[in-house]
């Protein structure tokens, strides 16, 4: 397997020279991450696919690989590689969740952000996943699929434009074919792009299209108007002419991780201090300082609610009974 042809830069066999320098003895090679299990990893290597587990050093390191990172592993014979580095990440698609920060993929050079106008368009909900591309370093693209489902495409389109000027927006039937092509162009040689959205939009059929093959199920989106879960696992996929694919599970919603989440809530912050529990979300839990300040009218429901969204808790604001 050409490692070019996947992403490997000199900038990363740079990177991978001074892990090798600083581990004498132990003979190093590449691989991208193609699927992560429980301690495990699928690697892409220049010998093709093989399996592997992380070297203990990693996991008291407390570092978990990701679809689309590259690795250092060491051959063992008759055995699975051992995993022993991470190499740093140029790009990373990334969202907060309550425990902190959850990464998607790493080293993603555009991230294809797909639509459809039965139903899913929220304009910020599509905000969230532009913001999301742009803080981790990426580029990104709208898809607005199965643009036949609307009478007034370009106003859709436009719309769509209107959420970032310098995203390219692209109209799509990836079902008929219609589009593909365009949406191939924006991948360049050896670079890897991501594809996100809700279920049912048309992922894996596009996944399928991009790949000429059929690699991804497919589903329809039901009469609830809400799809089904096709994709189970992030995928990454090698396509025709090089480049790569990362399929992703569909994303109801996408909370974008700030490296300093608590900036700018810093009265918050210390009304959480005095909170009953260490890990209070500031939502219906007893003893909530900062319920009790939304309840005396010291703090907004509004100013909480945007704080909870900047930490990756649910959606809801806090239970509180304002004083009369």
């Amino acid at each position: 397997m050409n490692l070019s042809e996947i992403g490997w830069t000199p900038e990363f066999e740079q990177a991978a020279q001074e892990v090798r320098l600083g581990a004498p003895g132990l003979t190093l090679l590449p691989g991208r991450v193609a699927g992560v299990g429980r301690n495990t990893a699928t690697l892409w290597t220049q010998d093709g696919a093989q399996e592997s587990v992380f070297a203990g050093t990693l996991r008291q390191a407390d570092v978990t690989p990701v679809v689309g990172d590259w690795v250092l592993a060491e051959p063992v014979p008759d055995a699975p590689l051992r995993v022993h580095a991470v190499l740093p990440r140029r790009t990373q698609l990334a969202r907060a969740v309550q425990s902190g920060m959850q990464l998607l993929s790493a080293n993603v050079d555009v991230v294809l952000v797909m639509t459809a106008p039965d139903g899913d368009i929220d304009e910020a909900r599509l905000s969230r996943y532009l913001e999301a591309v742009r803080a981790g370093g990426a580029r990104a693209a709208l898809l607005l699929n199965k643009v036949e489902l609307t009478r007034k495409p370009e106003a859709v389109l436009a719309q769509l434009q209107a959420l970032d000027p310098a995203v390219p927006v692209l109209p799509l039937r990836a079902k008929e074919g219609e589009g593909v092509a365009e949406v191939r162009a924006l991948i360049g040689p050896g670079e890897t792009a991501a594809l996100i959205g809700s279920s049912g939009m048309g992922k894996s059929t596009l996944t399928n299209a991009l790949l000429g093959r059929e690699a991804a199920q497919t589903g329809e989106v039901g009469a609830t108007r809400e799809g089904r879960h096709t994709t189970t696992a992030r995928t990454l996929y090698r396509l025709p002419g090089g480049g790569v694919l990362v399929d992703n599970p569909g994303l109801r919603d996408i909370e974008v991780w700030r490296e300093d989440a608590a900036a700018g809530f810093e009265d918050i912050e210390a009304l959480a201090a005095d909170c009953r529990f260490r890990k209070c979300t500031h939502g219906s839990e007893p003893g909530c300082a900062v319920v009790r300040a939304v309840a005396r009218g010291q703090i907004s429901e509004e100013r909480v609610e945007a704080y909870r969204a900047a930490q990756g808790f649910a959606a809801g604001r806090p239970k509180a009974k304002r004083r009369k």
